[in-house]
This record gives structure tokens, sequence and C-alpha cells, in this order.
């Protein structure tokens, strides 16, 4: 049997791995307009408590504890004329559309009870996540066996990633504003979003037609979900990745969610501010991605996610001394550099997952792409619960006031420090904590490689 060496060449047309990647814009525009704007809409449009938003999100994630691992059971079963994972997209962009659509016109549709209607949305939201998002994460290791493809597609996937927050963070917030703010303003912004998300879920699922799955084994082995999960458990690589996955998302949920809030409230500016941060938080993010990739085919994942989580936590810590008298080049300044530093750490935590699932299918001889996705995306969901709910309580034990008419001089100081608080030492700690976690990661593309004989031979 010959010997398996890298490619050199790409292995998938360029029109592929750029649809694919591609094809993260749909989520990215969903979950980026959501942690920028959700929470303080649903305080200070809504007037829902902080505690009590913060547990509607919560409890709406771990609903996805559960079911993104029964997606990816479902979809490594799936057979259609379209393919397994394709129609999952079609469907899961138009959930997620409405989910958007719906949740940022609550206050329009009704006032009466407006908690009622915002968990509704957020159920959508989050099945809406995980019909498109857990086969869609399933694809690349079906798609291509080169080491160098699989890196091209999360680049691009990077990159998409960055698009989807600079539309997101610039675009909405300009939406919001555009539209005279509060239920109007954000009623716009939702109809607006959405319609990009299902023309973005059109176009993946057209670009995708034809995608190759390689390195099948002849049958699946039917074996029960929980056996699954035991059998994974045992994976240290993937276990690793998981663990370092968890804290990077605390560090980006606690930014995120923070950041509207931080911007009214500390630097005292408006949305129009908001979206300039968010552009160059955003914009420094993409331009940083290919000198990222380049850096870490030279120095490997460890290093350069230690490299780039050190500039993130600096930066970070930076915003704890911010206030309303800071002048505005400083703070632009913080954001491009806050960028450069989420770009590495994201590049890292996307580019190890089709390795981590590759090395399951060469250790195991089973088809599990679907779960480990599901798995993998419950870790999104289960940090970003636990960081909704933690910053919920915490504003609203800081003393936090939600109120339909926001006004400057009505938050506690215990709050403003809250919310400083929240944008500098939440963030710094848990990437921190993400790079000492993935310092015990152990597989590589030569190990891939000596798999990958073995299995043929």
């Amino acid at each position: 049997m010959p010997t398996i060496r890298p490619r050199q060449q790409h292995d998938l047309p360029l029109f592929m791995i750029i649809g694919w990647g591609l094809g993260t814009l749909p989520i990215a525009l969903l979950f980026n307009t959501f942690n920028a704007l959700a929470l303080r809409y649903f305080t200070d449009v809504l007037g829902v408590a902080a505690a009590a938003a913060g547990s509607l999100i919560a409890l709406s994630k771990l609903y996805d504890a559960f079911t993104d691992p029964v997606m990816g059971w479902l979809s490594d079963r799936t057979k259609t004329r379209f393919g397994k994972r394709r129609p999952y997209l079609f469907l899961g962009a138009i959930i997620c559309a409405a989910s958007i659509a719906m949740m940022f016109s609550i206050a329009e549709i009704s006032s009466a009870n407006p908690q009622s209607l915002l968990f509704v949305a957020l159920i959508l939201y989050a099945t809406g996540y995980t019909v498109y998002n857990v086969p869609y994460l399933a694809m690349p290791p079906e798609m291509s066996l080169s080491g160098k493809t699989r890196s091209a597609l999360m680049s691009w996937r990077v990159f998409a990633i960055g698009g989807g927050a600079l539309v997101a963070g610039t675009l909405a917030p300009a939406l919001v504003k555009f539209g005279g703010g509060g239920a109007e303003g954000h009623s716009l912004m939702g109809l607006t979003i959405a319609a990009m998300i299902l023309a973005a879920g059109f176009i993946t699922v057209v670009l995708l037609r034809g995608a190759p799955e390689v390195g099948r084994v002849s049958k699946p082995e039917k074996i029960s979900l929980k056996e699954q999960f035991k059998t994974v458990a045992s994976n240290r690589p993937f276990a690793t990745l998981m663990g370092t996955k968890l804290f990077l998302l605390l560090a980006v949920a606690f930014a995120a969610s923070t950041m509207a809030f931080f911007t009214v409230w500390v630097l005292g500016r408006d949305y129009g501010t908001l979206s300039i941060i968010l552009l160059c938080m955003t914009a420094a993010q993409i331009v940083a991605t290919p000198v990222w990739l380049w850096i870490y085919r030279r120095i490997g994942p460890k290093n350069t996610f230690l490299l780039s989580a050190l500039i993130f936590a600096g930066v970070s810590m930076t915003w704890l001394w911010a206030d309303s008298s800071e002048a505005l080049w400083l703070i632009y300044l913080r954001a491009v550099a806050k960028g450069l530093g989420a770009g590495g750490v994201l590049l890292v935590g996307q580019a190890l997952l089709p390795d981590v699932i590759e090395f399951d299918r060469l250790t195991s001889s089973q088809r599990r792409e679907g779960v480990l996705s599901g798995i993998y995306t419950t870790i999104e969901k289960l940090a970003f619960a636990f960081a909704s709910a933690l910053l919920g309580f915490w504003l609203q034990f800081r003393g936090y006031v939600p109120q339909l008419n926001p006004r400057s001089d009505i938050q506690p100081d215990t709050a403003i420090a809250a919310l400083n608080f929240c944008q500098s030492v939440f963030p710094a700690f848990f990437i921190i904590v993400a790079a000492i976690i993935i310092r015990w990661y152990s597989i590589d593309e030569e190990r891939l490689i000596e798999l990958r004989n073995k299995n043929q031979q």
C-alpha cells in the first residue's frame, strides 16, 4: 500500500474552499449581533431585569447542551440526494433568520409580556444555530484529508467570522441609530440582519453542491449516543481542545456582551462610537488572520495561541482604567490591538477541530464528525450560558438599573465599576487559563500521517 503524504496543492476547487469558509457568515451574523446588542436591548428597551435576562439566555443555551449532540448524531445518519449536511444548512439558515427578526421586534409585537416572547425567540435562536452549525462544522474532515486544504478552509472560516463580526458590529448599531434607537431601530436592524443571513445561507448551499466525502469506513457502526460519548471522553486531544475552547469563549463572551453597556455607561458614548470600536476590532482581526496563519505554520498551534492570548489579555486589562474622559483615538487603538490578539486565538481554536475529528476516526474507525461537532458547539453554548447568567446576576448584584429611557446619570458607581471589571479582568483571566490548557494538546500533522499510513496497511 503506498505511503500517504501531505499534498502540496489543495485537493478541492477554490470556489468550494471559499464557499465553505463563507458558510460561517449566517452564524457569524447571528452570533455577533446577538452578543453585541441583545443583553442591553433586553434590559434597556424591553425593561427586563439584568438577572432575569441573563437567566433566560442561559436556559436557552443549556437547552443546546442536549440538542447539539443529538443534531450531530442525526446528521451523521442522514442520507438524501442533496447530501447528508447541506439540507440542514438550508433549514438552519431559515430558522436563524426568523429568530433574529422576532427577537429584536418583541417590543413592536407586544409589550404586555416580553419575557415569554423573549424566551420563545431565544429557543428559536438556539434551534437554528444548532441545525445549521453542527452539520456545517462536520464537513471539513469529510471534504479533505489534506492538512493544507483544511487549514485553508479554516482560514477562510476565520475571515468569514471576522466579516460577520464586522457587519454585525458596525452595521447593526448603525441601523439601530438610523431607525431612531429604541424599539423601532432594533426592529429595523433585526429584519435587515435576517435578510442577510438568508442570502448567505443560500449562497453557501449552492457553492457546496457536490462537496466530497473522503476517508469513509465501509459502514458506520451503529452504537448508542451514550457509548459514543464514553469513547469521545477518552480522546485526549479533543478533550484538551474543548477545555481550551471553553475558556477562550468565556473571555470572548464577557468582552462582547458588555461592550454596548461599556460604551454607553463607562465611556459615555453612543452607538455611533460603538460601531467604530467594533469596526476597529474586527478589521484588525481580519487583517491579522493571514499573519497568524503564517505564524501558526512556523511555530505551531500552542505557541501561536500563547502569543495571541498574551496580547488579548494585556489589552483587556487596560480597559480597567477607562472612563469618559479618554480620547477617542486611545479607545480605537485599544480596539485594534485587541482585535489583533483575538485573530490569533480564534484561528487556533478553529484550525484544530478537523485534526481532532480525524484523529478520532483514525483511532476508533468510526464516523462521528457530527457528534464531535455537536459537542464542540455545545461547549460554545455552555460558555455563553455561564457568561450570560454570571454577567446578568453580577450587574444586578452591583446595582445596575434596567430602564426604558436610559439616562447617563442614573447608574450607580458600583454598576459602572462592575462593567469595567467585566470588560477587563474577566476576559484576561479566562484567556490565560485557555493558554495554559492548550499546552497539553498532543497531535500534529506528522502524527496524523503516521496514523493514516497505519490504517492503510
